[in-house]
């Protein structure tokens, strides 16, 4: 391909200088959800670029596992993981 297709969206900037990303771009960039982190760059012709910040991996996946470990004993659990491989050992 040798043209990258390039959406154009006009949004509304509120009184706190806030603007609300078009769904249709949030659906299309990943990495984006309520919270995230985002760079802005602008330039000297008035350009302005909003990019996401790449997470790291544990970041993307803190808490994942919350309703696994949910109403269990997390310590026991890993006790007991070591007694078994103490008995392996």
């Amino acid at each position: 391909m040798l043209y990258e297709e390039i959406n154009i969206y006009q949004v509304t900037v509120g009184a706190k200088y806030q603007i609300v990303i078009p769904k249709e771009v949030r659906k299309q960039v990943s990495g984006i959800r309520p919270g995230s982190k985002v760079v802005v760059k602008s330039s000297e012709e008035g350009v302005i670029t909003v990019k996401p910040v790449k997470q790291s991996w544990s970041d993307e996946n803190y808490g994942s596992l919350k309703k696994y470990w949910q109403g269990r004993d997390m310590v026991g659990a890993v006790e007991k993981i070591r007694n078994e491989w103490e008995r392996k050992a």
